[in-house]
């Protein structure tokens, strides 16, 4: 497997920090962990919230279960029982408020489906965090 993280990033003043992400049911590689970054938190960081955009409705036949979290824990930053993959709409949770990491650490998007495979589904997830900039 190759390097598909994208390098650490902040800002070296005092604000809110972002990773924006849209994928959809049929992104290359979006079934596998560890396959489709979303960013990578810089050492130190720690995850406020997170906006998740629904812009078309995941309709695998059983489950749409859309996560975020490291190669090791696919759900470390968003379960699946923060957002409806189902339902098009917008969802800020607080789930992963306190997420933090000491190295930097990559993060990314996961979609797995059971039952008859999707023909749609579509999300936008706004990831904010503050970087550890006091030193």
């Amino acid at each position: 497997m190759g390097n598909f993280a994208v390098a650490a990033r902040k800002n070296v003043t005092h604000q809110v920090n972002y990773f924006r992400a849209s994928r959809a049911y049929n992104t290359p590689n979006i079934g596998t962990a560890g396959m489709v970054p979303i960013g990578t938190l810089p050492a130190g960081a720690v995850v406020t919230h997170a906006l998740i955009n629904v812009t078309a409705a995941f309709n695998a036949a059983t489950t749409n279960v859309v996560t975020v979290g490291t190669a090791a824990a696919d759900n470390a930053v968003i379960a699946a029982a923060d957002f409806n993959e189902g339902v098009v709409g917008s969802t800020v949770t607080f789930a992963a408020a306190g997420y933090s990491v000491t190295v930097d650490t990559p993060l990314f998007i996961r979609y797995t489906q059971t039952g008859t495979a999707a023909t749609t589904g579509a999300v936008t997830i706004i990831l904010f965090f503050v970087p550890d900039n006091d030193r």
